[in-house]
């Protein structure tokens, strides 16, 4: 994919000269290509795309001698084509004022066509350079109705063309000095040309320079197209922020490297007794800002840290500390940070919360959604510890909250992604620890997720992840139902189920040692398996449509729809992110979508832009996942006779399904 910035370093396509004998050879050898299907043998200096796009023009059936006639969209679609080109029609018509004067005593034209060739604006100077020809906004000058010229090459090959005029096909621009380049949008794609025309060449004084002219001003259109493109996103960005900001009951403050508040939300606001629009600086409130600003030096995240404010000591506050930075920075360009009041019931309310997600709430009709809903069901009505297999965002977590509220209810849920909380920490995050167990503990110690879950569930998400060494410690917790706090000599009794999550495949980690056994076997007594998206089929557009009203109504917005090709495309799209992925499509379309009919072009770019997924993608993918299947079974049984078994195949069918 080619990006904007190496417009400059695509090698030019050129066709030009001063020699009158040139333009007679070039000439000549179309005409011989035109009757004879062949070149003649001085002709090699002629560049191949030149050649093949004549080639092109005389398979269309266009006539080089004749008039051309080029046909016109008609008002409606034009009227759609400005509409879907708005942006990229201001930037262009832009330019091509700046150099109306420049132009305007000249024998020169410059215009602007889209990525079909339709024309999309022209300098006023070109109905007198063109008299003989009436050129007008809405003409269709592709490939398929003018053959060869310099923009309809720019736009097939992607490359700054300069051509003199025998080689364009059509007799009628024999005289012209054509420079054309392309114009890219911000994912290197092809949305359009530039062109340059000099209007009967004077051989003499042909001005070849226009092509490094014509290629910089192509350059410049994608340029700004790039910066306003930008823009708008991070203005969309900024507003989905605050809108999510809005409406997440907990305390929320986003930040900038300075500590500098850029978002904070109503409850953060009342928490600290700031408006809701203030930008002052967090630290110049704190007591003691070491912590923030460690976090932000070292790009590290921190949980359940201690704040207090400058003016009033007795409010304390408990902050979970977010940094984001950039791929090539080292240090922090900001952070989210999550606040709340440090009150015993707080911290345990958070830590222990009762979940809302129940079995009725799941959205899917989907015959393969509704036996996984109907095991679940079964399993949840014993205390038995649970393994919940899915891709990532398949809704592992939503699962386990209705398994919890199916046979505890009133129980405390406890979550902790075991992938997302630093190595160090996570232990202390587990059992908890005693006052002084390691520098920078709470003077009074803290109980751990473990002891906070007891009399309900504890769900350890991403268990794959959990280092080797906590293994054995959380395999002992879970045979003596007792739990010891670090730096401790005490243990206290816990009684409560296990859902533990996860995307890997955790028998291929025992021969690594990776994942204990044993303790594979204590979680996994139940495996569930939840389906990717691609695979509930009717299930995807009834969970769009959940997630568009519901993002309608945290946005205070008329509730949109899908329009029929958009469905069309939502099922299609093989989801690789799957229900998360949809959703947050979903969110997006919403946000962006002019009217209340969301169309294609409001789905993000990653939708819309990709493959287009034909029955031949299915089928390769589907070949794909069958493979991947089958050698996750050889790993896991040892051998391909006991996995051909197991999968009801012969051994000939499973090497040639792996070799396929």
């Amino acid at each position: 994919m080619k990006k904007k910035s190496q417009i400059w370093q695509l090698k030019p396509i050129v066709l030009t000269s001063c020699d009158p004998e040139v333009w007679r050879k070039v000439t000549e050898a179309k005409q011989t290509l035109i009757e004879t299907g062949k070149l003649p043998d001085d002709a090699a200096f002629i560049p191949e795309e030149i050649i093949e796009m004549w080639t092109r023009s005389i398979r269309c059936g266009i006539k080089w001698d004749n008039p051309i006639k080029v046909p016109k969209l008609s008002e409606s679609d034009f009227e759609r084509i400005k509409e879907k080109k708005s942006l990229f029609i201001e930037v262009a018509t832009g330019f091509i004022k700046e150099f109306q004067e420049i132009l305007e005593g000249t024998d020169f034209t410059m215009s602007i066509t889209d990525e079909n060739g339709i024309l999309l604006s022209k300098t006023n100077n070109s109905d007198r350079i063109w008299n003989d020809f009436m050129l007008e906004i809405g003409d269709i000058w592709s490939e398929e109705y003018v053959g060869c010229t310099a923009h309809t090459l720019a736009l097939a090959y992607s490359r700054p063309i300069q051509i003199m005029g025998p080689a364009n096909f059509y007799k009628f621009l024999e005289s012209n000095l054509s420079s054309a380049a392309p114009i890219f949008n911000e994912y290197g794609e092809t949305i359009g040309s530039i062109r340059l025309v000099q209007r009967n060449a004077d051989i003499t004084r042909m001005m070849t320079h226009t092509l490094g002219w014509v290629t910089s001003v192509a350059s410049a259109i994608s340029s700004q197209l790039k910066l306003f493109r930008r823009d708008k996103r991070l203005k969309l960005m900024n507003s989905t922020l605050k809108a999510t900001f809005a409406h997440i009951e907990d305390g929320y403050i986003s930040i900038d490297d300075s500590g500098r508040i850029i978002n904070i939300n109503k409850e953060a606001a009342r928490l600290l007794n700031l408006s809701s629009d203030t930008k002052i600086n967090l630290f110049t409130i704190l007591s003691d800002s070491t912590a923030l600003i460690n976090a932000l030096h070292t790009g590290r995240a921190v949980l359940d840290q201690n704040l207090m404010l400058k003016t009033d000591s007795s409010e304390h506050f408990i902050v979970d500390i977010d940094p984001f930075h950039g791929d090539r920075l080292k240090h922090a360009q900001g952070a989210v940070i999550r606040i709340r009041k440090k009150t015993e019931s707080v911290t345990t309310e958070d830590s222990a919360r009762v979940p809302s997600i129940t079995f009725d709430r799941i959205i899917g009709k989907s015959q393969i959604m509704e036996t996984l809903k109907d095991t679940a069901k079964m399993v949840s009505r014993k205390p038995i510890n649970i393994l919940l297999l899915g891709e990532s965002g398949t809704g592992k977590e939503v699962f386990a909250q209705a398994i919890h509220n199916f046979y505890y209810k009133s129980g405390p849920f406890v979550a902790i992604n075991c992938a997302s909380i630093p190595a160090n920490l996570i232990e202390s995050e587990l059992f908890g620890y005693e006052s002084g167990a390691f520098t920078g503990a709470e003077k009074t110690g803290r109980k751990g997720k473990i002891e906070y879950a007891n009399g309900g569930t504890l769900f350890l998400d991403e268990i794959g992840d959990m280092p080797p060494a906590l293994q054995p410690v959380l395999l002992r917790v879970l045979e003596e139902k007792r739990v010891t706090r670090i730096g401790g000599n005490k243990s206290v009794p816990v009684d409560f189920r296990i859902i533990s999550a996860t995307n890997k495949s955790l028998c291929g980690n025992f021969t690594e040692d990776k994942f204990r056994q044993d303790l594979y076997f204590r979680l996994a007594v139940v495996k569930l398996e939840l389906p990717p998206l691609r695979e509930r089929g009717e299930d995807i557009l009834l969970l769009a449509d959940n997630f568009i009203k519901s993002t309608c109504s945290n946005f205070n917005m008329p509730v949109c729809t899908l329009a029929g090709e958009t469905e069309k495309i939502l099922m299609e799209f093989p989801w690789p992110g799957n229900v998360r992925q949809l959703q947050n499509a979903m969110i997006y379309a919403v946000t962006v979508a002019a009217g209340r009919v969301i169309t294609p072009k409001d789905l993000p770019h990653d939708i819309t832009g990709g493959v287009k997924y034909s029955l031949s993608n299915k089928l390769d993918a589907l070949k794909d996942l069958e493979k991947d299947v089958i050698l996750k079974t050889i790993k896991e049984l040892g051998n391909a006779t006991e996995a051909a078994k197991t999968l009801g195949i012969s051994r000939a069918t499973l090497y040639r399904k792996i070799k396929g």
